[in-house]
């Protein structure tokens, strides 16, 4: 699985074999979410603030997701 970012106590990540949209998982303390990069949030317990900053973070970061998700879930570059 592909740590792409994290913050305090939270980290997002890519995970290979996954089924699109691309979208990555949040995952603290509290919980995990999939967030899709059209906007879609599947919440499982993560705090409001701390899924604010991770969609910020998410938000400005679009190509290092693609980027990440294309080398994860592609079999013929793994």
């Amino acid at each position: 699985m592909g740590k792409i970012h994290s913050g305090e106590n939270w980290l997002i990540r890519v995970q290979g074999n996954e089924h699109p949209p691309v979208h990555v998982h949040v995952i603290c303390p509290e919980g995990k979410a999939a967030v899709y990069l059209d906007g879609l949030v599947v919440n499982s317990g993560v705090p409001a603030a701390t899924l604010k900053r991770a969609r910020d973070w998410i938000a400005a970061s679009h190509r290092l997701i693609r980027e990440e998700w294309a080398r994860m879930n592609n079999p013929t570059e793994r």
